[in-house]
Parts: structure tokens; sequence; C-alpha cells
């Protein structure tokens, strides 16, 4: 996954806890997706949790209206991601 391999985790300067990831905008969540991975690998005992401002589909021609709030999971399919609500 290309995103996986543009990140990279610096040595902490301090101890780490449950970790927040904070996007603007979600589309496919692959780089979300990218990250968590690369940090669920470096801290393997560590929550991590992720919060996005906008969530969008991938089309911009199929954007009918902004939705309500929702919580929902982002899964690995390959090099593929698909969004559960």
């Amino acid at each position: 996954m290309k995103h996986y391999d543009t990140v990279e985790i610096k040595e902490p300067t301090h101890e780490i806890g449950d970790i927040i990831l904070i996007d603007d905008v979600v589309t496919t969540g692959a780089t979300i997706l990218g990250v968590a991975s690369k940090l669920t690998e470096r801290f393997p005992d560590n929550a991590i949790k992720v919060f996005a401002a906008v969530r969008t589909i991938s089309n911009p021609t199929e954007f009918k209206h902004w939705m309500q709030p929702v919580r929902g999971s982002i899964t690995l399919h390959g090099e593929r991601t698909t969004r559960k609500p």
C-alpha cells in the first residue's frame, strides 16, 4: 500500500499512550489507514482511534448532500479500502 510506504514513525521523546489521528477529510480512507497501520506496527499495545471532520465519497459527481455524523470503520482489502458506517 503506497500510503503505508510513505509514512515514517520517529522515535518518541516521551511515553506514548492512546493515539488519536485527526484528519480533515477522509475520501477512501487509504491515507489514514496507512498511517494507522504503521502506528499499530510501531506501537502494538496502544489503542489507535481516528477522527475526521468530513467523510466524502470518491466520485464528486455522486455527491448529493451533507450527512449526519456517523461512526464507522475503514477496512483494507488488498490495495483498496471500504468504509462502513
